[in-house]
């Protein structure tokens, strides 16, 4: 082979292997910016979801605490309230 020809086609090669790895190279980053928003996106839903639990988790107990204050207001008057159990807090 003739080296102006061997050095034509290292060349290409060459160019076409830089391209290939510019083109992977972007790819990448785009890939790595979509996983940082994706994660950042979950991390803000889940704190969102422990402060509504949280949230739900007092008004939940406010509720109980006076439902319990009913139910003995109704034995202190005599009334037999239904149901005659009060269920116990499982969650806690």
């Amino acid at each position: 082979m003739e080296p102006a020809l061997i050095t034509a086609i290292v060349a290409g090669l060459a160019t076409f292997g830089g391209g290939a790895w510019k083109l992977i190279d972007r790819a990448d980053k785009k890939r790595e910016r979509r996983e940082a928003a994706v994660e950042s996106l979950l991390t803000a839903r889940v704190a969102a979801l422990e402060n509504e639990k949280q949230r739900q988790r007092r008004y939940n107990s406010r509720i109980k605490a006076a439902a319990g204050k009913w139910r003995e207001q109704l034995i202190a008057h005599g009334i037999e309230p239904d149901p005659t159990d009060w269920p116990e807090d499982e969650h806690e």
